[in-house]
């Protein structure tokens, strides 16, 4: 299952990660570097194993955590009505 952010939500990479805009709502979400690293390897159409996988690569983190972490965000970013 593929993760999209839904169309009314702008992803701007920023210094420290992202920020994501909510335009029905006006509310806005910050993203670290690993949680933007994540979504940006959703957001191109990967999985969430290749998110983790990014994940493992760039930052020291044990795969097990990294799917774990990845999961939660996607869930969070669900239940926000920030992605599909």
């Amino acid at each position: 299952m593929s993760t999209q952010l839904r169309k009314h939500v702008i992803r701007t990479e920023t210094e420290y990660g992202a920020v994501l805009l909510d335009e029905r709502t006006g509310r806005y979400w910050t993203l670290n570097p690993t949680a933007d690293l994540a979504v940006g390897v959703l957001a191109g159409g990967g999985t969430l194993a290749q998110a983790a996988s990014a994940v493992t690569a760039a930052f020291d983190v044990d795969a097990a955590t990294a799917r774990s972490d990845v999961e939660r965000l996607v869930a969070t970013l669900r239940s926000a009505g920030l992605a599909r």
